[in-house]
């Protein structure tokens, strides 16, 4: 009976202190897939969009040899390439016109040139060394303070996106349970004061923080949406990605 009671009284307490930090509820609803036509590879790290070809970007991480695809605006496949670079974070940069990323260990950061009918170049190098708290760690490009952000623990670190140097970091307030945070990848979903973005795999829910790490809005997702705890988590075209391993397809939710 006690712990009942308890049990209760820590449901009340978390309810009180999840609508205490997050001040807006969205439900996501799927939209589109993109599903890859290559079978190599597990672990897809990040969706991109190309908003002057209209063109997603999507990457298998592990091994340069695994799938970079190029989608229509409606998700049908393009081009079925290879990474050229075991890459991590995948995004389009509007100021320099590239595909770019971020890959493990001493690699850095990569860009892809982009040729006219939407192919990408194989990648080239241009801030190698360990720019990013964790070996794992999936980038994603704040373009107007031209910085990379990147999870871990709790927090987001950034890096400056021309030559990768640390720029501090902030404190995520009021996540309800970090044990069941994705523990790769963080989203900058660009939309003012719910600027950063983590996935709790555990409730099926994104929350939205502010630049300053302050707790903004929680993103339920459908219950039959997969999620996981490393990778397989994006953004992109004001999107959220998920990845499903066993169909190889991302899906892309509105909100």
């Amino acid at each position: 009976m006690k712990k009942s009671i308890y049990l209760i009284g820590l449901s009340i307490l978390l309810g009180t202190t999840l609508s205490s930090f997050a001040q807006k509820t969205y439900s996501a609803k799927a939209d589109i897939t993109l599903s890859f036509q290559s079978e190599d590879g597990t672990n897809a790290s990040a969706v991109a969009w190309n908003p002057n070809n209209n063109m997603y970007y999507t990457v298998i991480a592990g091994n340069e040899t695994f799938p970079l695809e190029t989608f229509s605006a409606s998700g049908e496949l393009i081009y079925s390439n290879t990474a050229s670079v075991d890459s991590r974070g995948l995004w389009y940069n509007p100021k320099t016109k590239k595909m770019e990323g971020n890959g493990p260990d001493t690699y850095g950061y990569f860009s892809h040139s982009i040729s006219s009918n939407g192919q990408l170049d194989p990648a080239i190098f241009y801030a190698e060394g360990q720019n990013q708290p964790e070996y794992n760690s999936v980038g994603a490009l704040d373009s107007k303070k031209k910085k990379i952000c990147f999870y871990s623990s709790g927090s987001v670190y950034f890096y400056s996106q021309s030559n990768g140097k640390a720029a501090g970091s902030v404190t995520l307030n009021g996540i309800p349970s970090i044990e069941t945070i994705n523990s790769t990848t963080v989203i900058f979903t660009g939309r003012k004061g719910e600027e950063l973005g983590i996935l709790d795999y555990g409730s099926n829910n994104v929350y939205l923080f502010d630049i300053k790490g302050n707790f903004k809005a929680i993103v339920t997702l459908p219950t039959d949406a997969v999620t996981h705890d490393v990778f397989r988590f994006s953004f992109a075209n004001s999107k959220i990605w998920l990845y499903n391993e066993n169909s190889r397809s991302w899906t892309g939710y509105s909100f």
